[in-house]
């Protein structure tokens, strides 16, 4: 932390001081539950799914500590095993093990684009930003869940999906 980090990815334990520090340096956490689902879901053998599935649970006890230490945290999935496109499913885990959905979007909207070094150029939907609009049915606000049933996309003005 003293060097300098954007963020610490996976972020399965960390201590009382080092979440401090990454509250007033606004170093963000990077859960990516997604890739542990992953891996619990494609296991080898039945004993190495349970050492993925209690992995999992340890983590998200983990990130509830994170939260309540009011630790910055971004969205990312550790896509690649698994599908692209099937990102939202994240933000389910995310709101699952604590967060709530409000929170969850801005982790990866607004927390992604500054993480990225991208705010003020993606993020929101402003005049002047890169924007990719899609739209879901129902109120993620409501039910998270509706991020991963995508039923409109445009991409820098055209329409590549629409109901």
């Amino acid at each position: 932390m003293a060097a300098g980090v954007a963020s610490v990815d996976h972020a399965y334990q960390l201590s009382d001081s080092t979440m401090k520090a990454m509250k007033e340096k606004q170093i963000y956490a990077v859960p990516t539950f997604a890739i542990s689902e992953y891996f619990a879901d494609h296991a080898a053998s039945k004993p190495a799914e349970a050492r993925e599935r209690q992995l999992i649970v340890y983590h998200a006890a983990e990130f509830k500590k994170q939260l309540a230490a009011g630790v910055p945290v971004a969205m990312g999935s550790d896509v690649g095993p698994f599908p692209h496109g099937t990102q939202a499913r994240e933000l389910e885990l995310m709101v699952e093990f604590g967060m709530n959905p409000a929170a969850a979007l801005q982790a990866d909207l607004l927390n992604g684009a500054r993480l990225l070094g991208w705010s003020g150029q993606i993020g929101e939907l402003k005049a002047g930003y890169f924007a990719d609009v899609i739209a879901v049915p129902g109120d993620p606000l409501e039910n998270i869940s509706a991020t991963t049933k995508v039923v409109f996309v445009m991409k820098n003005g055209v329409v590549y999906k629409r109901p």
